[in-house]
Order: C-alpha cells, then structure tokens, then sequence
C-alpha cells in the first residue's frame, strides 16, 4: 500500500518540475464517514488500519465499518453499530456514499459473529452473499437493513426532469428540476419556467419540453426551457451567470445565455479577421405565420369590391377550417370547428369572424373542450360534439348554440362562470346573441340557479312524444332538484352466455358518496383507501355495435347536460327507455364495485335482450308527423 505520509515528506514537490516518481496518495477525507479513502477509494479506519473492502467493476467500494453510535437516541448503552457502506467518487469530483445498519457493537473493535464472515465475503469478491447476510443479519435484530434484491445501485449521476409546481400566489407553474447526491445527502434546486393561470395550459407546454427531451436531448429541452423562463421574466436575457443551475454538479449542456455569451467574446477578440461580413436580416415576428398569411392575401383580393354577406362568402369560400353558419350575416357570422392547436391536441370551438377595417379577417375563439390528437377514437368523439352543436343550432337557432357551447366551455374548465364580463366574445362587433350568464346576471345564483330556481319557459307545442326536447322539457318540473352526486359513463363490452359477441353497451354509474367534483380531487390529491365507495348504483342506457358508437353518442348526451338544472342520472333513465331498456338503477355490492374499478367489465346478455341504438329512430319519428324542429342524430 502507498505510504500516507508520502505527502508530508515531500512538503515542495510543487517546484520538482523534473519529478518522475510516484505521484502522492490521493486522499479523500469526509467528516461523516468513519474511514479516509485512499488513493482508488482504499479505506482506512481512523487507526490507519485497513479495512476489508470490496472495489466493483463500477468504482463503487463497499466495506462494513464501526460508526460511533453514543449521541443517537434509542440504542440504549451500545455505543457502536456496525454498517454496511457504499462510497464512489463521481466524475465530477463529488464523493457520493450511503449506509444500512447491521447489528449493534459493544465497541469499535469488538467482532460479533457474523462481522468477519462479511468482510471475507467482500474481499473474495462475494458481494451478494455479503449483502444477503447482512440482510438478514440486521432483520435478526430489528434493523432497517433493504432488501438486496430492492437495493438500487448508488446514486452518483445528476438527474433533470420537469414538474408542476405551485406559486406563492397559488397558480400553477412547470419547474425545471436539478437532483443529485452530495455525500450522503440528496440535493435538488428547482427553477420556475412558467406561470399558467390555467392547467390545460400548463400541461400542453410541458408536454412539449418532455418530447423535446425524448426526442432532441437533454440540451434542446433546456434551451427551450431557457426560452420560455426568459419570455416570462423569471430568468434575465443579460444575467452575469450564463448558467440555467447555479448550484449542484456541472451541467452537461449549454445554456443559450453561454452559446451568445461566448460568440461574442469570440468577434470581441478576433474581430474580421475569422469572420465574414453578413447582410443584415430583420427578423419578421410572424413569418412562422406566412402560408397563412399569404392565404389571407389571396382572399382578400378575392373578396376585394365586395361587401356585407357577400364579402364573407367569397373570403371564407372553400376554407377547409372553418364553414360559417347560415344564414350569412353582414356585420359578424360564426363557426363550429375542429382543430389541430398543436401536435398534441386537438380542440372543439366556436369561432367568430368579422371584417377589420384594412379587409382583412378578424377572429376570436371559444375552446369548448380539448382532445388528444393521437386518438383516432378522440378525433371521432370531437366530431360527435361539433355535429350535436350544428344540430342545435339548425332546431333553435344560434342563441341556443351558444349557450350550449357556454356551457360546455364552463363545464371543461375552459371559460369562467364567475367572470365580471358576461360576454363570450370580447373582440370584434357585438355578438348577435345574449350569453347565458347576461341573461341570469340578476338571478340569485347568476350562473346555476343551483338553489333550486327553474328558468320557466313557455310550452313548446312543436315537441313531439318521444322526443329528446319533450325529455329536456320533462326534467325542467317544479320538483325539488336532488342532491348532486359524483357519475361516470362507460362502456361494457357485451356477449351472450356461449361467448358470441354483441357489442358495447353504454352505462351511466352513480357514486352517493362521492361530489360531483371527484375528480378535481382525485387530480389534486390521488386515490387511496379513504376515498374509496363502498355505495354505487348503475344503469343500462344503451347498446351499439362498437365502442365507437358509443363514444360518439356518450358525447351528444353530454351535449343536451346543464349543470345544476339536468345532469346524466336525471336524464339516463328516460333515454334508456326510449332504446328499449327497463331504465331502472341496479344497486351494486361491494365486488360489483371493484370488478368495476378493476376494469372487470364485460357483461353477458341474451340475444332477444339486446337492442342495438339506432341512430335514424327520431329523424324518421319526426318525419312521419312532418316536425322538422327534430333534427338532432343520436
């Protein structure tokens, strides 16, 4: 072994620029180990006595050691215990390291069966068994010693990742996270991208970062990260740290601040005469916008000379976006559309366009709810709620849309039903209908009617039996409105007792003693035993050939649902029995819950009990009696 006093002895080998011989022991000393690591991670004890060891093909050293246990509370007067240690040393410079307790010593030296079977197992290289008997060594006595086959490797790298946090003033925020070990502790530093007031907003950005990293690395992610703490003012452009992390290990990417910092000192320092003169470029704002823009140029030289309706006609003609609805209006027309917002989502919204004074387009938009874009099933569900929306529209007008989509918007999270300013449009020319929350500016609750008020409304001659308006208007009665609970819709694949399938049967499952904003909670808080319901009852509201079918149909009921007037256990009922279904709620004991919570779900039915939805039954009910107002596919 290499002489520890070789150092000492050699007090100015700094100036021997001639020396060849042995270069000193490398020495690490930490306060919280009880041994000095020597040269490749040798320990010694405090008497420089060598203690066994076992040195991994990954650097790591591993050697049961004595630790002064007096000033610990709960060992009683046992002044020793011996641990098992892990200690590296990472690239970086850091000493990382961590230990589990063995078995209580009587003293440093003393040397209980089985310390001196452990330290010959490492020294002929026999690290399981090692740890095994440790292990149980430590479960013997009562010690929290894991479990060998559960014990992670040391942690010695530096990990990144991006989490949601919360603000001081309580709103949301994506923080870029920094995690590493120091000695025996672990470190983090947290840094604030963004601020959102929103969620759905935050979880489209950090998406984005997450599939940057997956896709470009670690270095795309932390520019754009850069970028965006820039953009919202929790980092400066001209901060004298070019580094994203001020505290931890170094990190393995360039910051953007560092990328310019550095390209400027390289043109201060050499000047032209290692770089070219470049033409100056102006960097356009909205050139990601061009195509677009350039289509916008095109429509107004179409529309150029023309006016009023005419103008919007001619401009919105064959747009593949957006189709207006008719009537055309000359001042402000309106769209139900479908969209693309980004890779990732896709959105349900009303759009408003109206004629700026220059000729060209103005717009403002109401997102009703958001899809995932991968989901062909999704894209299908969107397109179910865009064609209830345009079927509302053609039986009740534009009014009744709206406050459909106002509704919706709310119920989604996307629009606030407290908000001051009762418009749902804030840009352009006056809206061509009054919102749902103007009109009920003045009631108690001016947005619900939750305490129990019904908006009267004159009887409707035009419903015809059997219809859904004659279900919507049958619900609004005089009857106090139940208790609301927390229910979820889904679907059950169905086949006959000899395993012949059927097809998707659509149920709507009521929990009493949960709120209706269960889930709120669950994405706050997450599910555990205390919130688990032992109550639950379901019923049958209807059967399809596939999921498909189901899903588009679950999202045109949602459609006709006004929160704290009609929910789905209100309305489900009824509907199951215009498919043809008893309509009556089945109780479900405790294993009907778990198998549904479990995802235990297909259900077995006769043939002659099975009644496949079909979707013409009330357009063909209303044309045999010549009402034209029933127009809405379900």
């Amino acid at each position: 072994m290499t002489d520890p006093n070789i150092v000492s002895d050699h007090p100015d080998w700094d100036v021997y620029d001639d020396y060849t011989g042995p270069e000193p022991a490398r020495i690490i000393d930490d306060p919280t180990l009880p041994v000095t690591l020597y040269d490749t991670l040798v320990p010694l004890d405090e008497e420089e006595m060598y203690v066994p060891n076992h040195l991994d093909a990954d650097g790591t050293v591993h050697f049961f050691a004595a630790v002064d246990v007096s000033n610990q509370p709960d060992y009683n007067d046992l002044s020793y215990e011996l641990r098992y240690f892990r200690a590296a040393q990472t690239d970086d410079g850091r000493l990382v390291h961590d230990a589990h307790p063995v078995m209580p010593l009587a003293n440093r030296g003393d040397t209980p069966f089985p310390r001196q079977t452990l330290e010959m197992m490492l020294m002929e290289g026999d690290l399981d068994n090692a740890q095994e008997l440790a292990y149980q060594t430590a479960l013997s006595r009562g010690l929290n010693f894991p479990d060998p086959d559960t014990l992670p490797p040391l942690n010695t790298g530096v990990e990144y990742r991006f989490e949601t946090g919360i603000e001081d003033d309580g709103s949301p925020a994506i923080q870029a996270v920094k995690a590493w070990r120091e000695g025996a502790q672990d470190q983090e530093t947290r840094l604030t991208i963004a601020s959102y007031g929103m969620q759905p907003e935050l979880e489209v950005d950090l998406r984005e970062l997450n599939d940057v990293r997956e896709n470009n690395g670690l270095e795309a992610a932390m520019n754009l990260a850069e970028s965006i703490a820039v953009a919202g003012g929790y980092l400066h452009d001209g901060r004298d740290d070019v580094r994203l992390f001020t505290e931890g290990p170094p990190d393995p990417f360039t910051t953007n601040q560092e990328r310019e910092r550095s390209g400027a000192d390289f043109i201060r320092d050499y000047g032209d005469e290692d770089t070219q003169p470049l033409p100056a470029v102006t960097s356009d704002p909205m050139s990601l916008h061009a195509p677009w823009g350039e289509v916008a140029r095109r429509e107004r030289e179409v529309s150029t000379g023309l006016e009023g309706a005419a103008w919007f006609e001619a401009t919105f003609e064959g747009n593949p976006e957006i189709t207006l609805l008719e009537p055309v209006y000359d001042a402000v027309n309106y769209a139900v559309v479908v969209t693309d917002t980004d890779p990732w989502t896709t959105e349900l919204m009303v759009e408003k366009v109206w004629r700026e004074p220059g000729g060209s387009v103005g717009s403002d938009s109401l997102t009703i709810d958001t899809y995932d874009s991968d989901d062909e099933a999704k894209r299908e569900v969107a397109d179910a709620a865009r064609a209830t929306l345009l079927g509302i529209h053609r039986a009740r007008g534009l009014e009744a849309l709206m406050h459909q989509a106002e509704l919706g918007a709310m119920e989604n999270g996307h629009f606030d039903g407290d908000r001051t300013d009762t418009r749902l449009f804030r840009d352009g020319p006056p809206d061509r209908f009054e919102t749902l929350a103007h009109r009920l500016e003045g009631e108690i609750n001016p947005y619900w009617n939750t305490s129990g008020e019904r908006i009267e409304s004159p009887p409707d001659e035009t419903q015809e039996p059997g219809s859904w308006d004659e279900l919507l208007a049958a619900q609004t009665d005089d009857e106090p409105a139940p208790d609301a609970h927390y229910w979820q819709m889904h679907y059950r694949p169905v086949e006959t007792p000899d395993g012949e399938k059927l097809g998707t049967a659509l149920f709507v499952t009521e929990f009493p003693q949960l709120p209706p904003d269960f889930d709120d909670y669950i994405d706050e808080n997450g599910m555990d035993d205390t919130v688990y319901p032992t109550e639950a009852r379901t019923l049958e509201m209807a059967h399809f050939a596939d999921e498909k079918d189901a899903a588009k149909f679950d999202a045109e009921f949602r459609g006709y649902l006004v929160p704290g007037l009609l929910d789905a256990v209100e309305l489900a009922p009824e509907v199951a029995k215009l498919e043809g279904l008893s309509g009556e709620w089945e109780e479900m004991d405790y294993r009907g819950i778990v198998d549904y919570m479990s995802g235990h779900r297909t259900i077995v039915r006769e043939t002659d009990d099975w009644h496949l939805h079909d979707p013409n039954a009330e357009r063909e009910a209303g044309e045999q009696t010549g009402n034209p107002h029933i127009e809405i596919d379900l």
